[in-house]
Formats: structure tokens, C-alpha cells, sequence
């Protein structure tokens, strides 16, 4: 994606964007907490898995990878409307 090799990938999620949790869990970012030396980096995140729905709290070290970032997701729907959005 688009970090630094040496900067941790957790630095990067922001809220709203898909990432895996552990070997097989896809989650939405809902919110993250920071931690007490820098508030701005995030140690916890509120995520929910897309499958289940299932609403929890996760280490930020849980997250392997970013799967698609709201930018990505936003922009995809711009450049292909769906068959409801074409009618209109």
C-alpha cells in the first residue's frame, strides 16, 4: 500500500477502511483509540467484521494487512455506479 517501509502498518489505518485481522477475518474500522505516550497513534481499534457483524476491540499489532482504504472504496463507486444509481 502506500506506507513506509519503516513505519508500522497500524499508523496507517484510518476509520472507515477494510483490513485483515489475524489469518482470515475482514473487519470495517469503525473508530481507534490512541495510546497514553502519543494519542495520535492508535493502539485499539473498534472494528466490525464484515461477514458476521460481530463488533469488537482489537490490538492494533491484530492488523495484517490493508485490504481497501474508504478513498479506494469511495472512488470505485464514483467510477461505476451501481444498476440503482444508473436508473436515477
Amino acid at each position: 500500500m502506500e506506507y513506509q517501509e519503516n513505519e508500522p502498518l497500524f499508523l496507517t489505518v484510518k476509520s472507515r477502511d477494510t483490513v485483515l485481522v489475524g489469518e482470515d477475518e475482514i473487519c470495517k474500522v469503525l473508530s481507534f483509540v490512541g495510546g497514553s505516550r502519543d494519542p495520535d497513534a492508535p493502539s485499539l481499534f473498534q472494528v466490525a467484521n464484515v461477514d458476521t457483524g460481530e463488533i469488537k476491540t482489537i490490538h492494533a499489532a491484530e492488523v495484517k494487512e490493508i485490504v481497501s482504504t474508504y478513498e479506494q472504496e469511495v472512488k470505485k463507486r464514483v467510477e461505476s455506479p451501481t444498476q440503482t444509481e444508473q436508473q436515477f
